[in-house]
């Protein structure tokens, strides 16, 4: 078997699907009680899985996307990730980005950007919940920020997947037949389905997984048309 039939037989699990209605189920309860909620969109895989949720029992919430720019994203994987969006079902998508991209040393640029202007316009504007595709298994520093209920900015933050693990991310995506991007078919088989991920590029955070040796040899034109 190869590992996509071996995680749609992990989507048969009960450990799975208890997992699928507690996301439903917070879900539910978020939008209760909350009036004006929007979903955090990557394009990654976590997002992915988070959103078709959502998107059941709300067709209509706004779907953010950040654009980190040609210098931290090539162009071809930024428009994939925004078809996905709409290929899953999203009908308002809103897509922002700083204007101070100028190069890929940028890579801090995306996070003040968003705290200092973009989350006080959404807050502006009404949205008072925001759906964000983490969870628990990704890192320690994610781990203690579900624990204790922290956020980012004044908007509410509802974790849906939180307890997923990747095997239940894959199974999800792959048992409701979900579009994924084209990046992880070309890290996974390197990397592994667990560790591969669609993140910004030759960026040092992730470096921990073997990220910039990784993206030298399968983006290498793309990096050599950005110097």
């Amino acid at each position: 078997m190869n590992m996509e039939e071996v995680l749609t037989q992990w989507a048969k699990t009960e450990e799975h699907k208890a997992k699928v209605e507690e996301a439903k189920e917070i879900i539910q309860r978020a939008l209760r009680t909350h009036k004006k909620p929007y979903v955090a969109f990557s394009g990654g895989k976590d997002s992915t899985c988070m959103l078709h949720l959502v998107l059941q029992q709300k067709p209509d919430v706004m779907v953010y996307h950040w654009d980190y720019g040609k210098y931290l994203m090539p162009r071809e994987f930024e428009k994939e990730a925004i078809e996905i969006a709409y290929k899953i079902g999203a009908k308002n998508v809103i897509i922002d980005t700083s204007n101070k991209y100028t190069s890929r040393e940028a890579t801090g640029i995306w996070y003040k950007d968003f705290l200092g202007r973009a989350a006080k316009e959404l807050w502006q504007q009404g949205y008072d919940l925001v759906f964000v595709g983490i969870r628990k298994h990704e890192s320690l520093k994610r781990k203690r920020r579900i624990r204790k209920g922290e956020k980012i900015t004044a908007i509410d933050e509802c974790w849906p997947i939180k307890d997923w693990t990747w095997q239940d991310v894959w199974a999800y995506i792959f048992s409701n037949n979900l579009p994924y991007h084209s990046v992880y078919d070309k890290y996974a088989p390197i990397v592994g389905w667990d560790k591969a991920r669609f993140v910004t590029f030759f960026d040092k955070e992730f470096d921990y997984l073997g990220s910039s040796n990784i993206d030298g040899v399968l983006l290498w034109r793309w990096r050599n048309e950005q110097i």
